[in-house]
């Protein structure tokens, strides 16, 4: 339990660093902090998850099991990918690069922080969701 709930919160804490970094004056540098804090937490946070699933299945469904972990990844990255392109695009939408080149890397901004923002509150609901999954777990 400790170490899904402590990598997740590190994700979380990656995803609020890049998000107060996502503005003019940021350094490369000031946003690779939270990116690697995210992808710490994330790759930390992932294999645990899937091993806590895995061990309350039966011996015989774990290809199953495992077959699932692996397709539900990957749609879990195809729908992230449209999100986060859906926001950049919604927010880009009508400024025009070669016409107002600071309008467009400001609405560029903007359409990441929105594409954060969605990343954080599916990061938060799915730390909840393991706090209290772990919580039946105590009681039982």
């Amino acid at each position: 339990m400790r170490p899904i709930l402590s990598t997740m919160a590190l994700a979380i804490l990656g995803i609020i660093l890049m998000l107060l970094m996502v503005r003019p004056t940021a350094s490369v540098w000031m946003i690779c902090v939270g990116y690697i804090a995210y992808m710490i937490g994330f790759s930390m946070a992932y294999p645990n998850t899937m091993t806590a699933g895995m061990s309350v299945i039966s011996p015989r469904m774990q290809p199953d099991g495992n077959a699932m972990f692996s397709t539900f990844q990957q749609l879990a990255g195809a729908v992230g990918t449209t999100v986060m392109s859906i926001c950049l695009g919604v927010a880009q939408s009508g400024h025009s690069l070669e016409k107002d080149k600071t309008a467009f890397e400001t609405a560029t901004q903007h359409g990441g922080r929105a594409g954060m923002t969605v990343l954080l509150v599916v990061l938060v609901c799915a730390f909840l969701a393991n706090v209290r999954a772990f919580a039946g777990r105590r009681t039982r």
